[in-house]
């Protein structure tokens, strides 16, 4: 071993707590001339004094037994330091505790999101049920009053059948007036009334003609009045139908939703579960690294008190200032 070599001992676990050196002889001899209680007997003689040699082989002695007391201490060190194990072995679990927690926060959060985007497209479904439903109740007032008017309709179109068989009858009363008229015309035994049965038989021709008008006009309106209905007809079934297809759909997005949504709050359950695990877990771990700090604190603490023990090698120093330390 070099004699300039540094020597050093570090106290704590990990090279962290109290440090002892002596980087030089030419050192330890200057931090013995700048003792205190030694300053005013420095000599300023030039040359060593006869007990040098005695002096330095003591202080070469301490020496060799500190370093080997030093050396004693950092085997014992190695040896029965409980803390001195690897701490990445502990940091890594917590780490990925803490990035287990940081992604069951995270999927915590998503499903949150899920679950209001969820709730707020169910609402929006809701509103849109509810405008349907209003549109139904419209639709069924409208039906209500599209009934109403084809009852109406009916009744103006048996009205109009009774008034057609009527007309009916009385144009066939007219033609068999006509023929009694024709008939009493043509008799040899009437010849004076013929002028007054002309003009009547004239009149009953004008109410024929007239009466086949307005039938006329009657089967044109029977006719309208049939195709009104058939289109009113055609309408209501067409919004029944509609009505009962948006019920359907309506139905189905409902169940769809609500399917999502238990699912949903279903996996918040478990992630709320895991997410409360892992904290426990955490939390002992952490208090386990807490007591392993407390022990390194100890042992720090225990280490500082060694040090002070090194102070005895500046209790002595060369007398005159020709001396030097011999390593042995």
């Amino acid at each position: 071993m070099s004699r300039n070599r540094a020597f050093s001992m570090f106290g704590g676990a990990g090279g962290r707590g109290s440090r002892v050196s002596v980087a030089s002889l030419e050192g330890l001899r200057n931090a013995m001339r700048s003792d205190p209680e030694n300053s005013k007997e420095v000599s300023p003689a030039p040359g060593p004094a006869p007990d040098d040699k005695k002096t330095m082989k003591g202080l070469n002695d301490r020496l060799s037994g500190y370093l080997g007391r030093v050396r004693n201490l950092e085997e014992a060190n190695k040896r029965g330091d409980p803390n001195g194990r690897d701490w990445d072995v502990v940091e890594k679990p917590l780490n990925d505790l803490r990035k287990k927690l940081r992604d069951m926060t995270m999927d915590n959060a998503r499903l949150l999101l899920q679950i209001d985007n969820t709730k707020l497209a169910n609402d929006v479904f809701k509103n849109k049920l509810d405008n349907e439903k209003q549109a139904r109740k419209t639709v069924e007032r409208d039906l209500i009053g599209l009934k109403k008017m084809i009852d109406d309709t009916n009744l103006n179109r048996m009205q109009l059948e009774s008034q057609i068989e009527s007309v009916k009858e009385e144009l066939a009363f007219l033609k068999k007036d006509h023929k009694d008229v024709r008939a009493h015309t043509h008799s040899p035994t009437v010849p004076g009334t013929f002028d007054s049965i002309k003009v009547e038989v004239v009149q009953n021709t004008e109410a024929l003609h007239s009466g086949k008008n307005e039938l006329k006009d009657l089967r044109r309106q029977r006719h309208l009045l049939e195709i009104d209905i058939q289109s009113i007809m055609s309408m209501v079934h067409s919004h029944k139908e509609s009505l009962k297809d948006m019920d359907g759909r309506y139905n189905r997005e409902m169940t769809r939703l609500n399917k999502i949504l238990l699912q949903l709050t279903g996996e918040l359950v478990q992630v709320r579960t895991q997410v409360e695990r892992h904290v426990d877990d955490y939390q002992e771990l952490l208090h386990v690294k807490m007591k392993l700090e407390a022990e390194i604190e100890n042992y720090r603490s225990l280490m500082h008190d060694i040090a002070p023990t090194t102070g005895e090698l500046m209790m002595h120093k060369p007398r005159g200032n020709g001396g030097s330390v011999i390593m042995t």
